[in-house]
């Protein structure tokens, strides 16, 4: 049985950044849970949207939506952010991490921000196996099944997905604000070696790299990462 989630919007002191924390492509605002809770327990005001197509729970799901629907999405998180706290620090697992980056690109009053295992430069190897992997599962769960050419929908949006990246990449070098990067040395979904060519693209911010040699993909939740990714991010946030 499936079980639907909820958008996380937790309040904070208003003396600090707004955070806004964005989920991966096959997750939801369950990817964020856990760091929510810490960053929240800090002080910080957190919201973790679900990006439209993550919590139908339909088997093409994400697939029957494009890139742009999400950005503009993580757009108006942002900015709904920003009603209560001037300032905001954007962080994505993943596919999120590219909104994240673009918006440290595109918008004034985000001050820092990063991505966790995201694929930007090189992209997924593996994305047509993960996402066929997650159709089949809510086919079984929902009982449901998948309507027209499931393969032809993921490369369409493998391709979506590479154009907005490379957006991104072109626009890396007019960041000037703090970038946090972080990378599981186990990621069965992306290279991780890629992780250090994000970190050379944003040649005038000063930006670092966090490596969890144990970890897998979603850091977020990971037990050989969750806590420590916890208290890295919060260093981060502690020095915008």
């Amino acid at each position: 049985m499936l079980n639907y989630p909820e958008p996380i919007i937790l309040p904070g002191r208003p003396d600090l950044p707004g955070v806004v924390l964005f989920h991966s492509f096959t997750g939801s605002s369950r990817d964020m849970r856990l760091l929510a809770r810490d960053l929240n327990a800090a002080g910080y005001a957190v919201s973790a949207p679900i990006f439209s197509g993550h919590a139908e729970k339909t088997p093409l799901g994400p697939l029957n939506y494009h890139p742009a629907d999400w950005w503009r999405e993580a757009q108006a998180a942002i900015t709904a952010m920003q009603r209560n706290h001037h300032y905001v620090a954007a962080f994505g697992l993943s596919m999120g991490g590219n909104f994240a980056l673009r918006a440290l690109e595109t918008m004034p009053n985000v001050i820092g921000g990063g991505a966790f295992a995201t694929p930007l430069v090189d992209g997924s190897p593996y994305f047509a196996r993960t996402v066929h992997g997650y159709v089949d599962y809510i086919e079984r769960e929902s009982g449901q099944r998948a309507d027209g050419d499931v393969t032809s929908a993921i490369d369409a949006q493998r391709q979506a997905l590479r154009h907005f990246a490379h957006a991104t990449i072109e626009a890396a070098g007019s960041v000037h604000v703090p970038v946090f990067f972080a990378q599981g040395g186990q990621d069965s979904v992306i290279t991780p070696g890629t992780a250090l060519k994000s970190l050379h693209l944003f040649r005038h911010a000063p930006a670092s790299l966090v490596w969890y040699p144990q970890a897998d993909h979603i850091l977020t939740a990971d037990p050989r990462s969750q806590v420590q990714l916890g208290r890295d991010v919060l260093g981060f946030l502690g020095r915008l």
